[in-house]
């Protein structure tokens, strides 16, 4: 079991019908993606391990913007193929407009 954890800040633009979706919805949308994207996914501890990620802030329902989505990996990627990997497994409405160090 690996103890390294890599943090990634990426900024998510959500528009079109993605608006109409909650903060869980878009979480478990999320994860989805993230398993989808056969990436080195860090998993949390405990009795029941979930793919972890964390959101700055939450962003209203019906309304378009960008969340700031910290994804976590076992190992260090660059962010080329975290951004070609992901946007192509992100539903239509999500899209990452890029990686902030």
């Amino acid at each position: 079991m690996q103890n390294s954890k890599f943090p990634v800040n990426l900024e998510v633009e959500k528009t079109g019908e993605m608006i109409y979706f909650s903060q869980l919805d878009l979480t478990l949308i999320l994860k989805r993606a993230l398993r989808r994207a056969n990436l080195p996914n860090y998993f949390t501890k405990g009795f029941r391990p979930h793919i972890k990620i964390s959101f700055k802030d939450a962003l209203r329902l019906g309304k378009e913007g960008k969340l700031i989505v910290t994804f976590y990996f076992n190992e260090k990627l660059t962010p080329n193929k975290i951004i070609a990997k992901l946007n192509s497994e992100f539903p239509l409405g999500l899209e990452i407009k890029k990686i902030n160090e």
